[in-house]
């Protein structure tokens, strides 16, 4: 488990983000081949372990993760790029599978974006993942 995974189960089980996205179309890494809109797709950006001088059998880690947000038009990405952050912002111990001391914070957000020949707008939203994982 990881950042990724904390973040999808966060977004995943939020009654408002599901509404705008279904949790079919939040995915875990690459978007598969003729995806439907909307869709949000998640991606470690960069990792750090937290090391300390005696480690024992689990280590903290800060996960950097960005949600990466495809919509039919510019309305409609600002609106699920804002629930996205609404759905993740300062969680603090949420259940994930594998992981434990789970916290996210939200972190920068990237450029709006077009792919004008499929007609598909994007932005980009990174979140801070911390958690404790073992060894």
């Amino acid at each position: 488990m990881d950042g990724v995974a904390a973040l999808k189960a966060v977004l995943t089980a939020d009654a408002v983000l599901v509404t705008l996205v279904p949790a079919d179309n939040i995915h875990a890494g690459p978007l598969p081949l003729n995806f439907s809109l909307p869709a949000i797709s998640l991606a470690t950006i960069s990792i750090v372990d937290r090391n300390i001088p005696a480690p024992g059998a689990t280590r903290h880690v800060r996960e950097r993760v960005q949600a990466t947000i495809y919509a039919r038009n510019y309305p409609q990405q600002k609106l699920i790029t804002r629930a996205a952050r609404r759905a993740a912002a300062d969680k603090i111990n949420p259940e994930v599978p594998g992981i434990s001391a789970v916290t996210i914070h939200t972190e920068g957000a990237g450029p709006d974006f077009m792919a004008e020949d499929a007609s598909i707008w994007m932005g980009t939203q990174d979140f801070i993942t911390t958690y404790t994982e073992t060894r």
